[in-house]
């Protein structure tokens, strides 16, 4: 299945607006994802995915928040903007008539 990438909400959001009849289920997954650092075993990356299928193809957003360290004053920022980049979502989403539910449409699906 073919996987239309993005990293920018903006193009993410275009996108699904120029095929939303297409949207399956009217259904766009959004979540949090977690990477681990290859370097320091402490940090994780965090980024906003949201993916949605449309037509043939997965149409997916990877945006990265930041590092988080586990000391609260470098991690709040990263959490409140992976915060505002999920409300942005789901407000793009609403406007559409789409749904946000939890979760991530793999591409091995």
């Amino acid at each position: 299945m073919p996987i239309v990438k993005f990293n920018a909400p903006e193009e993410f959001l275009a996108e699904l607006t120029k095929d939303v009849a297409l949207v399956d289920r009217q259904i766009v997954r959004v979540t949090n994802l977690y990477r681990q650092s290859t370097y320091s075993p402490g940090v994780q990356h965090l980024s906003v995915v949201a993916t949605a299928r449309v037509g043939s193809d997965i149409v997916r957003l990877d945006l990265y928040c930041g590092d988080l360290w586990h000391i609260e004053r470098q991690d709040t920022p990263v959490t409140a903007k992976a915060e505002r980049m999920r409300r942005a979502l789901a407000e793009g989403c609403a406007r559409l008539g789409l749904e946000v539910r939890a979760g991530l449409l793999d591409e091995a699906e």
